[in-house]
């Protein structure tokens, strides 16, 4: 029973598996098929779409060509009214030379002219340029009595018989004006039809379509085929072209033709010059014939497909059991790496104990080293060359914790900042280079450089990093453009105080940097989102909306700002503003400080202690720390050199040193400390000494942010050692630091002298 139970339900199972796979077949392939179906209709609106967007460009220019002989119309309209005056006026000989002057226009034929007329005030011919033209009354037309009681404006008569020419012609008319200002007549401009349809055809000439010209209430004027068997009759204000072109003055439309009664692509424009209409047409089944065969090959694509899915799923189900087998020995493989994660979780957890292990025991053997020989110190100090000895051990001891100090920040990757002194021309120079060979040929590449730039201080690296970013953008803005001109400038400007405070910086120098395209531009809604992160106008998948956020972040780190200027259809310019030091600061090379060798400005190497003078000056310290023995053994060593040192051990106590002194030379500090820190420290300091040197320790250059080291940099002479430092390099570091004050802050001992009476 049980076997036959379990039969039962694998059975059970297998039908319900089937009659599932079933319905699942039935439905992939009818959604398969309503995608074919979809996709073929939106194929058809596209191609739809484009057909008529082509047609109404072929009636964008059927309505040029029309502008053109209007335009030769408006100007032999001009000549007659100054016939009609100098009749008036009673110059005959110059009204002669203009009557000749139109016959020969008239007779050039040019857009079908067949000839210029005027009708006099009383409805008769009063000159024509057909010769020998006869005196007929033309009272009667339409084209003389509709400016009787109408503005003056141009009118188009229906094709008709011309009495004075005897041929077919669209009387082109508008009304004279007498020297009075009143009703002097009509000039009338007679075109051939026949001639302007063969014009419209040759315009169309290499395509399938047909051109057509209408009066407003439907009356034909030309027609690119066989124009004969319409002239004189109207398409009828019932059409589909009527009520469109009545509620707009262009567009485009599909219909059935009421010459040949074929399905067309109709596009068409209202003269404002003139009461015409242009039309332009194209055959449907001729436009889409490119397209007629995607509908049947979806369907077949759908079939197949349903075809395939089908034999799929019963390959599929013929092989469950196997399947099952194989799912029961992919779960037993997981359950296995599972394991052997936890496996590996447990060698990574003892490989970790045992780095920790041998980190202890390094720091271990170096505080035996160092504790034995300070006591071996204190017992045999007497002993100098013992006492050397001891001494050079407990050196090598603290370098060699040095040593693992900085293998440990390594590991932990916690890198230091990379601020130099940058010239900044220099660097879009090589940019040049770079960027005029990968932009392309259609981009030019220039150049502007102010003459005898300072250096900037800031980090290289994101500087070209930002503006290849910024140049790759205006490179996609003009390439609808089809190419066009990248400038990139570099100048000195000066913030006043009312400027840098509405920006939020301080006064002073900066650099400004401008990369100028002559692209598309952006509008006030896209560049009031520019600099947001994510946001972007490229394709999918061409762009991160990171570019700008991320050239705004650098400008604002490095103590400066970024505006952008743009306008649609006129390009857009990025200014960056970048603070100068206002102290000097030497350039570098771009390898980092080895260890307990001096930093400047936001990490730059300072000089070398080995080449420090051979007489350091001396002068009244400032030394600020929390760790007391690290003070007090730094302390002694200055002294020694003939320094005067003030010891404080935090920096509200310095500032009370400060006040009560009368005058110090420079200022020695941790940057990391409780409360106030080295930084905020030597603000308040230099609030009240101005420009004051100042020497800075640190275990790690990122306690602080860039923006605050340079803002350090630019108010007076600056540098930063790293922890461990020797003595003689802090001796050597402060050395530079009072000689580089005396050089360039002649002034200062008396700004310190004022500031400290005050």
């Amino acid at each position: 029973m049980p076997d036959l139970g379990s039969r039962s339900r694998n059975l059970l199972s297998r039908r319900l598996l089937w009659s599932g796979a079933f319905c699942g077949w039935l439905f992939c392939s009818l959604a398969a098929w309503w995608v074919a179906e979809h996709s073929a209709a939106r194929i058809d609106r596209e191609a739809r779409s484009a057909a008529l967007a082509r047609v109404e460009v072929a009636a964008e220019a059927v309505q040029q060509n029309m502008l053109r002989l209007l335009e030769a119309v408006h100007g032999l309209y001009d000549l007659a009214q100054t016939r009609q005056n100098l009749v008036a006026e009673h110059r005959g000989t110059m009204a002669v030379m203009l009557e000749q002057h139109l016959a020969s226009v008239a007779e050039a034929g040019r857009f079908g002219l067949l000839q210029v007329g005027v009708i006099g005030a009383d409805g008769w011919l009063a000159w024509s340029s057909v010769p020998g033209w006869d005196r007929v009354y033309l009272g009667d037309r339409e084209h003389f009595t509709v400016h009787l009681n109408r503005p003056p404006a141009l009118f188009v008569s229906k094709p008709l018989v011309g009495r004075a020419s005897g041929r077919w012609s669209v009387q082109f008319t508008r009304p004279l004006q007498s020297l009075t200002g009143g009703f002097g007549g009509v000039v009338v401009v007679s075109i051939d039809p026949l001639k302007l349809s063969e014009d419209l055809a040759l315009l169309r000439k290499g395509t399938e379509g047909s051109s057509l010209l209408l009066r407003e209430d439907g009356g034909v004027l030309a027609y690119s085929h066989d124009v004969g068997p319409l002239l004189g009759k109207s398409l009828g204000a019932k059409s589909a072209l009527f009520q469109l072109h009545s509620a707009r003055p262009a567009g485009s439309f599909e219909t059935v033709s009421i010459i040949d009664g074929r399905p067309k692509f109709v596009g068409f424009r209202k003269l404002a010059e003139a009461p015409i209409i242009v039309c332009a047409a194209m055959d449907v089944e001729s436009e889409m014939a490119a397209t007629a065969f995607v509908a049947p090959s979806l369907r077949v694509a759908a079939a197949a497909f349903a075809a395939l899915l089908l034999a799929t799923m019963a390959l599929g189900l013929l092989w469950l059991d196997r399947r099952r087998a194989l799912r029961d020995l992919k779960r037993a493989r997981r359950e296995n790496e599972a394991a052997m994660q936890r496996l590996s979780q447990s060698d990574r957890m003892e490989a970790l104990g045992r780095l920790a292990g041998g980190i202890a025991h390094d720091f271990n053997n170096i505080l035996q080293a160092v504790l034995g020989g300070t006591k071996l110190i204190s017992r045999r100090s007497k002993d100098a060359a013992q006492v050397e000895r001891l001494a050079r051990m407990i050196t090598e001891a603290a370098e060699r914790g040095a040593s693992v100090s900085r293998r440990l920040l390594t590991f932990a990757r916690r890198a230091e900042l990379h601020a130099t002194p940058v010239q900044v021309g220099e660097l879009l120079a090589g940019l040049h280079e770079i960027l005029s060979h990968t932009l392309g040929p259609s981009v030019q590449v220039r150049l502007s450089i102010a003459p005898d730039l300072p250096p900037a201080l800031l980090d290289r690296g994101q500087l070209e990093t930002v503006l290849i970013n910024l140049a790759v953008n205006a490179r996609d803005a003009m390439e609808p453009m089809g190419g066009g001109q990248l400038t990139l400038a570099v100048s000195m400007d000066t913030l006043a105080a009312a400027r840098a405070q509405a920006a939020g910086l301080r006064s002073g120098p900066y650099l400004r940097l401008e990369v100028a395209d002559t692209g598309i531009g952006m509008d006030a809604a896209t560049l009031g989102r520019a600099m947001e992160p994510f946001f972007t106008t490229k394709p999918k998948g061409k762009g991160t909306g990171l570019g700008l956020a991320m050239a705004k972040g650098f400008a604002e780190q490095s103590g400066g700002m970024l505006v952008i200027d743009s306008q649609p259809r006129r390009g857009t310019i990025v200014r960056l503003w970048l603070p100068v030091p206002e102290i000097p600061v030497p350039e570098v090379p771009a390898s980092g400080p080895a260890p307990g060798a001096p930093l400047t400005g936001q990490g730059d190497v300072a000089e070398d202690p080995a080449e420090a003078p051979a007489e350091t000056p001396t002068g009244r310290l400032l030394l600020v720390d929390d760790e007391a023995s690290l003070r007090e053994t730094l302390a002694a060593c200055l002294r020694e050199q003939g320094h005067a040192v003030l010891e404080a051990e935090s920096g509200v106590a310095a500032l009370a040193q400060l006040s009560a002194a009368r005058h110090i030379d420079i200022l020695v500090t941790d940057l990391a400390m409780p409360g106030m820190d080295g930084l905020a420290l030597l603000d308040a300091v230099r609030q009240r000494l101005p420009a004051l040197p100042a020497l800075l320790f640190t275990g790690f250059a990122g306690d602080a942010s860039v923006a605050a080291f340079t803002d350090a940099a630019r108010s007076g002479p600056f540098a930063v050692l790293r922890k461990p430092a020797s003595p003689d390099a802090v001796i050597a570091q402060v050395g530079v630091l009072l000689a580089a004050s005396r050089v360039h802050g002649p002034q200062q001992d008396r700004r310190q002298e004022k500031a400290c009476d005050a």
